[in-house]
């Protein structure tokens, strides 16, 4: 009896404990439910994938809220797509009998929102766990009907000013032509008026339908169309239903003249936000040039809040506020006045100048050609305005003045320095040159160096340099030696970066080094695998207007440039000098249109052909060195590309002598 008390004690306890067993079982898997469901909510918000999210909410309790599980997904997006709300990190703190707690932090146009603390319950529908969902899910103050508004204020864009603080890139207000709904009439007649409008405006019926079905269009609304240039003639977009109010938009006085070093603003991208959260979809960007480089410091930072109102509009609590911050104002050591000469002067032919004041490194013009005008980017282009300038083969985009070419013969004043400085060159010293080519010997095979003219035989440096003679300069070079002139020329700044905000390549010798003779005597004289910019080339010529030194350029005002001494010797600077002031003044000289009569301007010419193979024609790139040889106050470097009706020196020769 005894025994059977125990088996069957034993038996039901052992019911129990399974059964117990069973019920925490379920108890752990409802649980693991419940939380998988706010986890499932929590990891929507963050990746703002409220289609998602939606399916994760009670449907009766969306109902009940006023709304169906699109109109959720509508208000999400609104708000946290509509006012660029990024970076959502949620934490969740408790899911405990059906309730939870979680935390936002996210990033809104106006800083961070920390600690957005929400409580919400679990309720099962169809026999899964969801969330009975209602407006505080969207921020904890909301309540039915609410609405989240945003108040932008922003920035005022520093200004980019030239030395004497005349601007180079500032605001303007524009004009801006918009439709007003309910004025365009009824019926027949509004059909009328919209016909119109396409026509003056240059638009498809379909593009004026979606600038009108735009969600946020009352019928009181002004619906900007086109915003056009302040000087441009309003009466031929005279139409009923149109009005014209004022819109600030950049500006850029010069246009042309300085668009590829200025650059361009312009909306700002969901890649541009995605790469730096601090933007936001309401602030201009610099698209190129300085307005790219100098952007953070530009634009400022935009202020405003965020409100929550309720149905009726009144206001009932802020999010969260910030004043706006005011970008700088950049003043640059660039002359307005030289600028737009030196861009007149290339006269839209393909090429580039760079004008700098040789003792300071401060840039005064730095000019590419041919160009665009930036005023029309900031305006908006249609896709013909824009093919026009992007399919146009001599690439007004390029910025020139940041692209390598060979220098050609502007660099053998180079070479002639390092040729005194290692006494292998001298004034005295010639050479007997006979013919209008000439190789060192029978192992260049079909290789040889070629000069433009046979006078005179007997050539010295100064010669050489007032007749442009490669002969002379190859042969130079090839005394010198490899190594020693390769030496002399690393004392420049080869492969160095030149921090101005314009983006270049190191200027380099060679594609590795100069491993034979024939790349050596063709880098005496510019070519080879010589790659120097404008920018850089007047760099390195400073040597000559700072008696040995070099000084790197400067382009805001209030720097000091990095100088480096003794590059060449102030003897080889001075020597150097007064051969291109004869290079100048002497009627045989090929600076010679520079000449003002007085000695006070040194300067060289080049070309540099750019061809496939010997005893062929190829492309011809004219160059201008010219500076002040009496007191160093301006140092030119101008190229015109493919130039073959013209040359560097007689289109700059008005634009060089008015420096003086």
């Amino acid at each position: 009896m005894n025994k059977k008390t125990i088996i069957i004690g034993a038996s039901t306890a052992a019911v129990l404990l399974a059964a117990g067993g069973g019920y925490m079982a379920y108890q752990y898997h409802d649980k693991s439910l419940q939380k998988q469901a706010v986890e499932n909510f929590v990891k929507a918000f963050e990746k703002k994938d409220f289609e998602k999210l939606a399916t994760n909410l009670s449907e009766t309790s969306v109902k009940d809220q006023g709304l169906d599980q699109k109109k959720v997904v509508e208000k999400y997006d609104s708000i946290f797509n509509g006012l660029g709300i990024s970076g959502i990190k949620g934490d969740i703190s408790k899911v405990e009998k059906e309730n939870f707690d979680i935390a936002l932090n996210m990033t809104t146009p106006f800083g961070k929102l920390d600690n957005e603390k929400m409580t919400g319950k679990l309720i099962k529908e169809n026999g899964k766990y969801v969330i009975d969902w209602n407006y505080s899910l969207i921020f904890p103050k909301m309540e039915k009907g609410d609405k989240v508004f945003i108040n932008n204020e922003p920035p005022k864009r520093g200004e980019i000013q030239d030395v004497n603080k005349q601007p180079l890139a500032t605001d303007h207000a524009y004009p801006q032509l918009g439709i007003i709904p309910n004025t365009l009439g009824e019926g027949e007649d509004k059909k009328k008026n919209l016909a119109d409008i396409e026509k003056k405006f240059d638009m498809t019926e379909e593009q004026l339908n979606s600038l009108l079905s735009q969600g946020w269009v009352k019928e009181d609304s002004f619906v900007p169309i086109k915003t056009v240039d302040f000087n441009e003639d309003l009466a031929k977009y005279d139409a009923t239903g149109v009005s014209t109010q004022t819109v600030n938009k950049r500006y850029y006085p010069l246009g042309k003249a300085s668009a590829q070093l200025v650059g361009y603003t312009g909306k700002t991208t969901a890649e541009e936000i995605e790469k730096d959260p601090s933007l936001t979809g309401f602030d201009e960007t610099g698209k190129t040039g300085l307005e790219a480089q100098l952007d953070e410091k530009l634009r400022g930072k935009a202020g405003g809040k965020i409100d929550i109102v309720n149905e009726n509009g009144e206001f009932k609590e802020t999010l969260i506020e910030q004043k706006k911050k005011d970008g700088e104002d950049i003043q640059l050591t660039i002359d307005r006045q030289i600028q737009k000469n030196a861009f007149e002067a290339l006269d839209n032919l393909p090429g580039s100048t760079v004008v700098t004041a040789p003792k300071t490194g401060e840039l005064k013009a730095v000019v590419s050609s041919p160009s665009y005008d930036p005023n029309k980017f900031v305006l908006g282009m249609n896709q013909k305005e824009y093919d026009a300038v992007a399919k146009d083969p001599l690439n007004p985009f390029l910025a020139r003045f940041g692209t390598g070419y060979a220098p050609g013969s502007t660099f053998k004043a180079i070479t002639a320095a390092i040729g005194i400085d290692e006494k292998v060159t001298t004034p005295d010293k010639t050479h007997e040159i006979t013919g209008l080519k000439w190789q060192k010997d029978g192992s260049w095979g079909d290789y040889f160096v070629t000069r433009v003219s046979e006078v005179p035989t007997t050539v010295n440096m100064e010669s050489a340099l007032i007749y442009s003679d490669n002969i002379y300069f190859a042969q130079e070079a090839l005394e010198i030696g490899k190594d020693k002139y390769l030496a002399g020329l690393k004392k420049f700044p080869f492969g160095e970066k030149m921090n101005v905000n314009i983006p270049m390549t190191p200027a380099q010798i060679s594609n590795d080094e100069i491993k034979s003779d024939i790349l050596l005597a063709d880098t005496s004289y510019g070519q080879g695998q010589l790659l120097i910019n404008p920018i850089q080339q007047a760099v390195m010529y400073s040597a000559f207007a700072n008696q040995g030194a070099v000084v790197y350029p400067q382009i805001m005002v209030g720097g000091k440039a990095k100088q480096t001494d003794n590059v060449i010797s102030k003897s080889a600077a001075e020597t150097v000098t007064n051969a291109l002031i004869k290079t100048v003044e002497d009627q045989n000289g090929t600076a010679h249109p520079l000449s003002t009569g007085d000695g006070s301007i040194a300067g060289k010419t080049g070309t540099a052909e750019i061809k496939e193979k010997q005893d062929t024609k190829g492309q011809e790139n004219s160059f201008i060195l010219a500076y002040d040889a009496k007191e160093s106050k301006f140092l030119v470097v101008s190229m015109i590309e493919n130039a073959k009706d013209t040359s560097a020196v007689q289109k700059n020769k008005d634009f060089i002598q008015k420096l003086k």
